[in-house]
């Protein structure tokens, strides 16, 4: 991948803020110290970052925590039941009233041309009618993509964003504590041998280096998958609020009139 190429995948705002983004944080806390000693001019490091963006890290990057995000995704999916814009439809699932998801059915019934299982259908067969409510979401994030559904667009950018952050945490955590360790190092507060400790000899490299690491181990940390589940169930409530505004299609009209 060229530059050029990589400019033009930071142009796609998913890719640049739900994938490209946990990766470079990533390595956030191991480049601080790098420039801190190189400088950012410096001719070396700058054909060293040409070269890297050059054989495509930054999408290699981000292809990683995509592919650890949707592997994440497999298994929160197992342990929660289903994803949470198929749970919200089911009718056994109290997050939304009853009032709300009988609309939400009418509706999806209506526009998208899918029939939605009864309570006793749903008891009778879940695995049916999670079908149902998953081709619902599906056509729904079809039907929705574009401008006019901006604000469902940056919900589903945050949810990409936590889960992946989340299957990238362990790494993260790692990088974060290197770089505390290259804040150290860089600042020589601290000597082993023989072993002494003096915050008075903090230099401005080993300070920055330590503070960004530090903040982000804390912020990684943050990224568990609790905070995905809660992301996703508030993505799922916008995906169906956009129904009301979305017309009948031709399919569901023709259903209507048979």
């Amino acid at each position: 991948m060229t530059f050029a190429q990589a400019l033009k995948e930071v142009r796609d705002p998913y890719e640049r803020k739900a994938r490209m983004t946990p990766g470079l944080l990533v390595i956030l806390p191991l480049l601080i110290p790098i420039l801190w000693t190189f400088g950012a001019r410096n001719p070396l490091l700058t054909a060293s970052l040409g070269l890297v963006t050059s054989c495509g890290v930054i999408y290699g990057l981000a292809s990683i925590a995509r592919g650890r995000g949707k592997l994440l995704e497999e298994r929160l999916i197992r342990k929660w039941g289903g994803m949470p814009s198929t749970i919200v439809l089911r009718h056994r699932d109290d997050f939304l009233d009853r009032v709300t998801k009988a609309r939400y059915h009418e509706e999806i019934a209506k526009k998208l041309g899918i029939r939605m299982p009864s309570e006793v259908e749903e008891a009778e067969d879940p695995v049916t009618a999670d079908a149902s409510y998953i081709a619902a979401a599906r056509a729904l994030r079809e039907r929705t993509r574009g401008k006019p559904y901006g604000l469902l667009l940056k919900e589903n950018i945050a949810y990409g964003f936590h889960r992946n952050m989340c299957a990238m945490r362990l790494y993260g955590v790692v990088a974060s504590l290197i770089g505390m360790v290259a804040g150290v190092v860089l600042s020589k507060t601290v000597q082993l041998h023989p072993f002494f400790l003096d915050l008075d000899r903090i230099t401005p490299a080993g300070g920055v280096t330590c503070a960004v690491s530090l903040a982000m181990l804390v912020a990684w940390l943050y990224f568990s998958p609790d905070a995905v589940r809660r992301i996703g169930y508030v993505y799922a409530e916008r995906l169906f609020e956009a129904l009301k505004s979305l017309r009948a299609s031709r399919a569901a009209a023709e259903t209507g009139q048979a």
